[in-house]
């Protein structure tokens, strides 16, 4: 693309850990300037969260931060917060993932930033919201995920809770503010000024549990852990093979005359306990103890092969295969980013295309401080106050 949809766009990054990362990451992706501020001599908590390791770097640092420049600045000191209220004075966005009402105490928050630079799009990325009980408590997201219910969902029904193996929250809050950001600026292009824009993890676990929630509201019941099934279809989950798991969703009538079909059970579909997908509901126990047995001849590589195309269906694979596999390398997700230290870096790309195109830029995730004179440069700051911010550790 010749252009890209945030190009000119200048981001101050003032969070942390995954959530606002993400945002800010994504915001870079689409051509947005994003200076991240770091902590002289730490940086991002996601500098220590280690293994795995690329060569000697956090992967999960490297996962969401391309596309940035990284800003050490102390702001515990008040040349710090100056520095930063200047660039929020040149900025169109300012993202952060504080405590609420933490920046508020340093003059950095919403309303003294606004006075500044009535165009500043402020979005605030926290665990429970910026008002309530909960307001102050601290919160990831696997306490996201037990607090809202989402890990009393996950597991078999005869286990403990488990918690979901990827950040569901932090990437969808991410998505959120992001989302929000966007819509701030194209009201921007209509009003001339910015906009408070906040999410939280918990709004996004009430929004992952939209339908959950309305079949509680409606019926009464609460759901409980269900394994890989969904408790409104059947067929709707792995079944054991020979060797390995096979995961199936015949989510109508057509698919499971198909699926029962495939696997040589076509007198299931014509059978009135599983005549209906309610049918097939109320009677999955006698329809999985059925489709087991059969399944039991072959392996879930063959069952897949035969039925793919057909039946929406898969082995249970693992990460490592997805990071060979021909597929994500024919949609081209996964591309190089190599930096010095990790020269054979690959990052995912955004998960969609414009244009034929993932992404505006692809510059590889920062060292800590490695733009710092770059940004005082371009601050005006003459050679003697950067010196003197640097004898006192203000900026590193």
């Amino acid at each position: 693309m010749s252009h890209h949809a945030l190009d000119g766009i200048r981001v101050v990054d003032l969070t942390r850990n995954l959530a606002g990362p993400f945002c800010t990451m994504t915001l870079g992706d689409l051509g947005a300037e994003v200076v991240k501020i770091e902590q002289p001599g730490a940086g991002d908590d996601t500098r220590q969260w280690a293994p795995p390791r690329w060569g000697e770097e956090s992967a999960t640092f490297l996962s969401a931060n391309r596309n940035k420049r990284s800003f050490a600045v102390d702001l515990g000191r008040p040349d710090g917060i100056e520095l930063v209220r200047e660039l929020a004075r040149r900025a169109d966005v300012l993202v952060e993932s504080f405590k609420p009402g933490s920046l508020d105490k340093r003059g950095l928050g919403w309303e003294a930033l606004r006075a500044d630079n009535d165009r500043l799009v402020y979005c605030s990325i926290s665990a429970y919201g910026q008002e309530g009980p909960k307001r102050d408590s601290p919160g990831y997201d696997p306490i996201l995920q037990a607090y809202s219910g989402i890990m009393h969902l996950t597991g078999w029904p005869d286990g403990p809770p488990a918690r979901l193996g990827v950040g569901a929250l932090d990437l969808g809050a991410a998505l959120w503010a992001t989302i929000g950001i966007q819509a701030a600026l194209a009201e921007r292009e209509r009003t001339g000024v910015g906009a408070r824009v906040d999410t939280s993890l918990l709004e996004m676990a009430g929004y992952l549990l939209s339908y959950h929630l309305g079949g509680y509201l409606g019926s009464g019941v609460d759901p409980g852990r269900s394994g890989t099934t969904a408790g409104f279809i059947a067929p709707y989950e792995t079944f054991p093979t020979a060797e390995g798991d096979l995961m199936v969703a015949a989510a109508n009538d057509n698919l499971f005359r198909a699926f029962v079909t495939g696997i040589g059970l076509p007198e299931l579909a014509d059978d009135p306990r599983f005549a209906t997908n309610p049918d097939r509901v109320r009677n999955r126990v006698a329809l999985r103890d059925r489709v087991v047995v059969q399944l039991a001849g072959r392996t879930a590589a063959q069952w897949e092969e035969q039925l793919v195309g057909a039946v929406p269906c898969t082995r249970v694979r693992t990460v490592a295969e997805l990071a060979d596999d021909e597929q994500l390398a024919a949609i081209d997700l996964l591309r190089p980013l190599p930096t010095p230290a990790v020269p054979d870096l690959q990052a995912v790309g955004l998960p969609f295309r414009r244009d034929g195109d993932r992404g505006a830029r692809w510059d590889a995730p920062p060292r800590l401080g490695e733009h710092t004179d770059e940004v005082l440069a371009e601050l005006g700051l003459d050679a003697d106050r950067v010196a003197r911010l640097r004898a006192d550790g203000t900026v590193a």
